[in-house]
């Protein structure tokens, strides 16, 4: 068995104390994930989110969706949107 992983790949050990979020397609949506996360009562010193891409364009708050890249419980993929920022820059 190949334990290798290639290096775009991040390997996070089991969370055992506290929630796994997964999220997508937030398009710059930021208010939404913000009330979902207060519902489940999102506890950042145990509990990680990740994001399966395109966290911004088309709503009003791109910007402050990529804020979460700052921070520690995220961890995002790149979906075609981040792409074609990447691209344009």
């Amino acid at each position: 068995m190949n334990t290798k992983h290639p290096p775009w790949v991040r390997v996070l050990p089991s969370n055992q104390i506290g929630h796994d979020f997964v999220i997508g397609d937030l398009h710059g949506c930021f208010d939404l994930p913000d009330r979902l996360l207060d519902h489940v009562r999102f506890d950042p010193a145990c509990d990680r989110m990740f994001s399966v891409g395109d966290l911004i364009d088309r709503g009003p708050d791109s910007l402050r969706s990529l804020g979460f890249l700052g921070a520690p419980w995220f961890y995002a993929m790149k979906g075609t949107r981040e792409h074609m920022l990447l691209k344009y820059f």
